[in-house]
C-alpha cells in the first residue's frame, strides 16, 4: 500500500507541474524563466515516478531487494547468486515438533531437504541460463540433481519462473523421498508400522532476501516451501511413543526452543543445537508465508 501511495502521489504532483507549465506556456513571455523552473521539476519527477512504477511491480520482497542491490552497483548482471530451493515438513504432535539432526552440522532441524530436479530440467537450465552446481557443496550420488545451483543475476527472474511452472522436477504432489529417507532409513520408524500411506497439506513459501552469505560467499536466494505432515490417529501414536524415548536421532522441540535455537539461559544450555532455518515450520510463522491458499488441499502419496 506504500508504494502505492507514493505512485499515486507523484503521479498528482506531476500532473500539477504540468498543468501550471502548460498554463503559463500560454500567457506572456515574462513568465519563460518560470516555465524553465518547471520543466525542470518536471524533467526530476519522471525519473522518480518510473522508479516507483517498477517497485509497484516488484511485488515480491525478494524482487524488491535484488532491485536495491543493482541501484545500489553491488548486483551486476554476471553477479552469480547461489540458490537453495527446499521442502521442509512440519510433524507437530501434542505442541512439540518432529526435528531430525543435519548430516553435516548435526543440528536438529526439520524432516525436508532439497528440490531434485530431472536430467532434461539439468540440461535445459545449462542451455538457457548457464545454471552450474554449487561449488561449495560436493555433488555426489547423494547431492546430485539438488536444487543448490549457481545463476547469473540476469538469470535469476527466469529461473525463479521457470522452477513455478516446470514439471521436471519434484513438486508437492510427491515429497515422500526425504520422508523415508530420513524416518525409515534411519531406523527412527518403520514403514510397516507407520503404514503405505503419506498424507500433507501445502502451508505456504518462505523466501529470503538477496543477501550475501558469509558462510558460502556468494549472495544468496533461499526458498522453502512448508508442508504440514496430516498424522492419523496411529500414526500420532507412533511419534508419542518416540517423544517417550531420548534418542540422538531426532528431537521433539518446542516452538521457544526452536525460537532460541535450542539456547536456554534458564538451564545454563549456551550451545544451539537447531538450525536456523528452523522456525520457518512454526505455527505462528504461517502468516508469513507466501503462496498461502484460503483452502490448501491434502496430499495422500502411497509409499514405496
Amino acid at each position: 500500500m506504500k508504494k502505492v501511495a507514493k505512485l499515486i502521489g507523484l503521479s498528482i504532483i506531476l500532473l500539477i507541474l504540468i498543468s501550471i507549465s502548460t498554463l503559463i506556456d500560454q500567457k506572456q513571455s515574462s513568465f519563460a524563466v518560470v516555465n524553465k523552473v518547471l520543466t525542470l521539476f518536471i524533467g526530476a519527477w519522471f525519473p522518480k515516478l518510473f522508479r516507483y512504477s517498477v517497485d509497484l511491480v516488484d511485488n515480491d520482497n525478494w524482487k524488491a531487494s535484488q532491485r536495491k542491490l543493482e541501484r545500489a552497483g553491488i548486483l551486476k548482471k554476471n553477479t552469480i547468486i547461489r540458490i537453495s530451493f527446499a521442502y521442509l515438513f512440519r510433524i507437530k504432535v501434542d505442541g512439540k515438533y518432529f526435528l531430525v539432526p543435519n548430516t553435516r552440522s548435526h543440528k536438529y532441524q526439520p524432516v525436508g531437504g532439497a528440490y531434485k530436479f530431472c536430467n532434461e530440467e539439468a540440461q535445459y537450465l545449462s542451455n538457457s541460463m548457464s545454471v552450474e552446481n554449487d561449488d561449495r557443496v560436493p555433488v555426489n550420488k547423494t547431492t546430485q540433481n539438488d536444487y543448490r545451483l549457481l545463476v547469473k543475476n540476469k538469470h535469476l527472474r527466469d529461473f525463479v519462473k521457470r522452477f513455478d511452472i516446470t514439471e521436471h522436477r519434484e513438486n508437492g504432489s510427491n515429497l515422500s523421498r526425504e520422508f523415508e529417507e530420513e524416518i525409515f532409513s534411519t531406523g527412527i520408524l518403520t514403514k510397516k508400522s507407520f503404514g503405505s500411506n503419506l498424507s500433507y497439506r501445502y502451508c505456504g513459501r518462505h523466501m529470503t532476501d538477496i543477501q550475501y552469505g558469509s558462510i558460502f560467499k556468494h549472495f544468496e536466494l533461499l526458498l522453502a516451501d512448508i508442508f504440514e505432515v496430516q498424522l492419523s490417529e496411529k500414526q500420532e501414536e507412533l511419534f508419542r511413543t518416540l517423544m517417550e524415548e531420548k534418542s540422538d536421532k531426532y528431537y521433539f522441540a518446542t516452538s521457544d526452543e526452536i525460537k532460541s535455537f535450542g539456547v536456554s539461559t534458564v538451564t545454563n544450555k549456551f550451545t544451539d543445537n537447531i538450525a536456523t532455518h528452523t522456525p520457518k515450520i512454526i505455527t505462528e510463522n504461517t502468516e508469513k508465508l507466501g503462496k498461502r491458499e484460503k483452502s490448501s488441499p491434502q496430499i495422500e502419496v502411497s509409499l514405496n
